[in-house]
């Protein structure tokens, strides 16, 4: 059967040390295939540096303005997403998200992969 969640309505968790705050629908929905969760940056905040070992990430921006650095190959782009546009990005590419305002990103993960990032410390 589906399930329905409304984004306002979920607490956050509570990451030490981690922006963006999360906001996580994936417990509430249980979806199978997929990793969902919103995350909220604050202008200037951004995620770690980052590359996902199995997942692909798509990510759609529902408020604000971010800057993605994207590093694959020897390959660097930096791409501006603004309110609904949707970017896909590989597994084992590298990834940044940075807010130039404050803003929210729907992030669909997939495969349902728990514990799937790796930062550049790990590697």
């Amino acid at each position: 059967m589906h399930k329905l969640v409304n984004i306002d309505g979920v607490e956050p968790l509570d990451l030490e040390d981690v922006d963006p705050s999360l906001l996580p629908i994936g417990p509430e929905l249980e979806p199978d295939r997929m990793r969902p969760s919103v995350w909220e940056y604050e202008r200037g905040a951004e995620n770690t540096f980052h590359r996902q070992a199995e997942q692909e990430e798509l990510y759609v921006v529902l408020e604000g303005t971010l800057e993605v650095t994207i590093e694959r190959d020897d390959e660097r782009d930096v791409v501006e997403l603004t309110v609904n546009d949707v970017l896909v990005v590989p597994p084992g590419a590298w990834r940044q998200l940075k807010a130039i305002e404050d803003s929210r990103v729907l992030v669909v993960g997939a495969p349902n992969v728990a514990d799937d990032a790796i930062t550049e410390t790990e590697e």
